[in-house]
């Protein structure tokens, strides 16, 4: 399955998914820019899209709700063993009830991976954050200050948060 994304001004976005009605498009809303997801395994609808294979998934990406990005840039020959250590992660997403999905995404051209999750709400997420599992785990990996980690990262990580508008 491919992952596409492309970003630009609310107005833009809110026209590019207005222009393509038939495909399941994604509008989200972050601090200075929006940005517009499509999943497909045909090709992008976009004409300049950011262009990822999803590693793994749960749930259906939806319009709603809180959608953090978590980027991680990769040293290419690390790629596996972080894969690895990613996917062996994952489930802990889906014990908590105000998850919605998860995507973890293989970029194909670039070196930053992005684990997409998507939440009820920012409380949502900000309860989830302030859990053992995330202190103990998550939050060492992403942020790459895990030990047997350290050498995978060729810059720092960060993180993006957009919020979805409901569909009309």
């Amino acid at each position: 399955m491919n992952f596409y994304l492309t970003s630009g001004t609310s107005d833009y976005m809110e026209k590019l998914v207005a222009k393509q009605k038939k495909e399941p498009l994604i509008l989200l809303h972050g601090q200075g820019n929006s940005i517009v997801l499509h999943e497909s395994e045909k090709k992008s609808v976009f004409t300049v899209p950011r262009k990822f294979e999803v590693v793994s998934g749960a749930g259906e990406v939806e319009q709603r709700g809180y959608f953090v990005f978590y980027n991680m840039p990769i040293v290419t020959d690390d790629r596996p063993v972080f894969e690895k250590k990613i996917k062996d992660l994952l489930e802990t997403f889906e014990r908590d009830v105000t998850f919605i999905s998860y995507r973890f995404l293989r970029p194909v051209k670039e070196e930053t991976y992005i684990l997409l999750t998507q939440w009820v709400g920012p409380a949502s997420y900000e309860v989830w954050t302030n859990t053992n599992a995330y202190k103990n785990t998550w939050a060492t990996i992403v942020s790459g200050t895990q030990s047997s980690m350290q050498t995978m990262f060729n810059a720092s990580t960060y993180v993006t948060t957009y919020t979805a508008p409901l569909a009309e």
